[in-house]
Parts: C-alpha cells; structure tokens; sequence
C-alpha cells in the first residue's frame, strides 16, 4: 500500500479516529485482495498539503512547529525497541489481557470475534 503522507503519519493525521481506521480497513482488505509481490496499491487519503514534501525530516513528534517554522527538526523519531510501545496504561492491560495472537486486534480497534 502507498499513503503519501508525512513521516509517522501512516495511517493519516492526528486526532481523526474515524479517517485513521478507514484508512487501516482499506489496507487490510486492499491487501488480502492482491494476487501476488510486486504490487502497488496507491490509497486516495492525501495529507492536507504537500509542503512537508520539501524536506520530509523536518517534521517531529517533538517539535510542534517543525516543517512551518523553517528551521528543520531533523530525524528525532524514538529508535527502535523490541520493546512493545504503548500510549497508555490502559493500552498496556488491554494488550496484555489477550494472547498474542489477539493482541493486533486490540491495537487496530477490531472487536472480538467471539
């Protein structure tokens, strides 16, 4: 799948749930849909502007003002960790209440299927 959308923003903006999980369903079923590697599936969601397209790195979860206030931020994502990440205690039970097979359903907002 291709989303032409800022670093860190790959299932769309912030603060938009219901775009965020639509995008995620499109994957999901644009994925399962395709018949072999090697092929590219372009999602229609636009990030508002393309003026983050100038210089990609310069936008950060630290720095609220980077990419508008001209001075690049440079690369400050978090470094990977084979630790799990979560945004919240709750997050955090609500994972750790389920196997691991379930977990991913947890994240992407899925009911259970049971």
């Amino acid at each position: 799948m291709f989303l032409d959308v800022p670093l860190g923003h790959t299932t769309g903006g912030p603060n938009d749930p219901e775009t965020q999980r639509s995008i995620v369903r499109t994957g999901l079923q644009a994925g399962a849909a395709m018949a072999g590697p090697g092929t590219i599936i372009d999602l229609p969601w636009r990030w508002r502007d393309d003026g983050w397209k100038a210089d990609p790195l310069s936008w950060s979860r630290r720095r609220q003002d980077a990419g508008q206030s001209g001075k690049p931020a440079g690369d400050t994502r978090t470094a990977r960790s084979p630790e799990p990440r979560y945004q919240s205690d709750g997050d955090r039970a609500a994972a750790e209440a389920r196997s691991h097979d379930e977990q991913c359903l947890v994240c992407l907002g899925i009911p259970d299927p049971s």
